[in-house]
């Protein structure tokens, strides 16, 4: 797999900073930026003026500058470069989370260290058409962090790690979308796995992290560490679970008895339909090695379409809106990214370095 160097969009400041910094440097794209927030908000307007829905959003905004301030600056960041309102972009956050309108997907696993492979994780990013357009690498510095630095797959109008992310002590992890009925006050995944970007060198540090957190519920976060180590988290909002082993696998379902009565596969989460089959696939996959999987192998997994009565890995608007609009391979133990920036099925890839 040849894969061509690339420059990340670089962020530099504080997280207010790197907000607004997001609109001069996505400065052709501003309007596609508020379209696409505009259009979303404009789609749940019924549900926005529930005073029930009302409610549950001031209070994360409250909440959000107590767990998180630093999130918090950086939504005020992008809000402020790209003319929206505060309330506006954090309603935009939280919109697959309120209602499940979001039709994500994704595909991701986790592959830990053996004295021959370094270890590695990969994530396909199933999401709405339009953030092919805004989607980036970015890679964040902060002057009163020395020595740290994050590497974000995003978008432009979304903070931090709003897709996956890694840092520069080696800790890695990626998200995926998964319904679920568990939902209340809390911090949002999407900032909490920037937070552990920032905060945490390791998956054990991670799991501390995590387990002292309120969630707002919805999703999984899929890690791995420059040691090898790996781990699975399923977030709800009373309740949570932790899967380590040699390698983890989620796709759009909950798996623990913990999560799973939770699970909502709504009507509005078309990546639902395929969830069991593509984690099926890439468990069979995996469960099937006695070695590490070299990049490679890695590509063409991801890249792969319906066959044999599997589930399709790379999907081409199987599912409504979603469709895979990239791939991720960290490499931890190299500090080392290799991205697909569309359809991994094209070969197209390129490496970025984080390094602080």
């Amino acid at each position: 797999m040849k894969a061509e160097p690339a420059s990340p969009v670089l962020l530099t400041g504080d997280s207010y900073t790197r907000g607004r910094m997001q609109a001069l440097c996505g400065e052709p794209l501003v309007a596609a930026v508020q379209n696409a927030i505009d259009t979303r908000l404009a789609q749940a307007g019924a549900l926005l003026e529930k005073a029930t829905i009302r409610s549950f959003l001031d209070e994360q905004a409250r909440l959000l500058d107590i767990l998180d301030p630093e999130s918090a600056a950086e939504v005020r960041g992008i809000a402020d470069g790209f003319g929206r309102s505060f309330v506006s972009v954090l309603a935009y956050l939280h919109l697959g989370l309120v209602a499940d309108l979001a039709v994500d997907g994704c595909s991701a696993w986790g592959w830990g260290a053996s004295p021959a492979h370094k270890p590695v994780l990969v994530k396909n990013r199933d999401y709405r058409g339009e953030h092919a357009l805004l989607q980036r690498v970015f890679l964040h510095r902060d002057p009163e962090r020395p020595g740290r630095a994050i590497l974000c797959v995003g978008s432009l109008g979304s903070p931090g790690a709003f897709s996956s992310g890694m840092n520069a002590h080696g800790l890695a992890l990626v998200d995926t979308h998964v319904a679920t009925r568990d939902h209340g006050p809390g911090l949002l995944r999407y900032f909490l796995m920037t937070r552990l970007l920032w905060n945490c060198d390791s998956i054990e540090e991670a799991l501390e992290l995590i387990a002292k957190t309120p969630h707002a519920g919805g999703g999984t976060i899929i890690m791995t560490d420059a040691s090898g180590d790996c781990a699975a988290v399923e977030l709800g909002h009373t309740a949570f679970s932790i899967e380590t082993g040699p390698y983890v696998v989620r796709t759009n379902h909950f798996m623990s008895s913990a999560c799973a009565p939770s699970w909502l596969p709504a009507a509005s989460d078309p990546m639902a339909a395929s969830t069991e089959g593509r984690y099926a696939r890439l468990k069979a996959w995996l469960s099937g090695r006695d070695d590490g999987p070299s990049l490679p192998e890695i590509a063409a997994l991801m890249g792969s379409h319906a066959e044999n009565g599997q589930e399709a890995l790379c999907r081409h608007g199987e599912d409504g809106d979603a469709r895979t609009i990239s791939c991720s391979i960290f490499a931890p133990a190299e500090l080392r990214l290799y991205f697909s920036s569309r359809e991994p099925c094209a070969g197209q890839w390129s490496s970025f370095e984080c390094r602080p």
